[in-house]
C-alpha cells in the first residue's frame, strides 16, 4: 500500500528533470552525478548590504572556489529574508566536510556577525535539467528552489531511491529548469535543490496543484524555499 500511494505521484511530484546524457567519450557535467553532497551555508546580510554590493563581494570569492577541491558547483545566493550564503554540490561528505572545518571558511564566517545556519544533504542523484545551457545563469538571473517534505513514518530508503530515478522521465520535459539534485536531509526529509532560469518558470511548476498533491500524498505541505542565484560557480 505505501509502495503504490508513494509512486503515484512520490517523488515524480518533488523531483524534476533530466536533460541531455553524455556521449561516448563525452564527460558528464559537473552539476551531474550519484553518490554526492551539498552543504547550504545561510547567514544574515550586514544591516547595510546594498544587493550590488553582496553580488561583488560574491564575485571576488569566485577565483577561491574554482580552485576549491571537491567542489562542483556553488550557487551564491541572496535571499527576501535578508539573508545571503552558498549552496555547494560537492563530490563526497568528507569534501564538504573538509571545507567547513577549513581556515578559509573558519575566516569567511568570523567577518560576519549574526545567525549562521548550515544544512547537509545527501545528493543520490543530481540532474540537468532542458535549461541546462540557459544564458540565465551567465546573466545572475537564476533561481533556486530547495524542497523538503516529510514522508510517512517508516517509509523505506530504497523506496525513496527508487522514486528519484523513477521520475526522471517525468520531469525532463519541465520547461525552464537548469538543475536539480535530488535530496535527502535530516530525518529523511526528501526533496531536490533546484535551479531554474526565472521565477515564472520556477513558480509554474511549485504552483497551487503541486502543494495539493503534495499534501494529498504525504498527508503534509512541502516546504519550498526561494533564493536568488546571481552568482554561480561551475567547476
Amino acid at each position: 500500500m505505501l509502495r503504490k500511494l508513494l509512486a503515484s505521484i512520490p517523488i515524480a511530484a518533488v523531483a524534476i528533470t533530466l536533460a541531455t546524457a553524455p556521449t561516448a567519450g563525452q564527460a558528464a557535467p559537473l552539476s551531474t552525478g550519484r553518490g554526492l553532497y551539498a552543504v547550504v551555508v545561510d547567514r544574515d546580510l550586514p544591516t547595510f548590504a546594498p544587493r550590488f554590493l553582496v553580488i561583488n563581494k560574491f564575485k571576488s570569492l569566485v577565483s577561491d572556489y574554482r580552485l576549491m577541491p571537491g567542489l562542483r558547483t556553488k550557487y551564491f545566493f541572496i535571499t527576501d529574508q535578508k539573508t545571503r550564503g552558498g549552496i555547494y554540490l560537492w563530490n563526497d561528505r568528507v569534501a564538504a566536510e573538509t571545507y567547513l572545518q577549513s581556515d578559509y571558511f573558519k575566516k569567511l564566517t568570523a567577518q560576519s556577525k549574526g545567525r549562521l545556519d548550515i544544512e547537509r544533504y545527501e545528493i543520490p542523484m543530481a540532474i540537468n535539467g532542458p535549461a541546462a545551457a540557459s544564458p540565465a545563469v551567465a546573466q545572475g538571473k537564476a533561481v533556486v528552489r530547495i524542497v523538503r517534505i516529510t514522508p510517512p513514518a517508516g517509509t523505506p530508503r530504497d523506496l525513496i531511491l527508487t522514486g528519484f530515478d523513477q521520475a526522471i522521465p517525468t520531469y525532463q520535459k519541465i520547461p525552464g529548469l537548469i538543475h536539480k539534485w535530488f535530496s535527502i536531509g535530516d530525518g529523511g526529509r526528501f526533496g531536490g535543490i533546484y535551479l531554474f532560469e526565472s521565477d515564472l518558470a520556477a513558480n509554474a511548476w511549485f504552483n497551487v496543484a503541486w502543494h495539493e498533491r503534495v499534501r494529498k500524498t504525504y498527508g503534509v505541505d512541502g516546504d519550498v524555499r526561494r533564493f536568488d542565484a546571481p552568482v554561480i560557480v561551475e567547476n
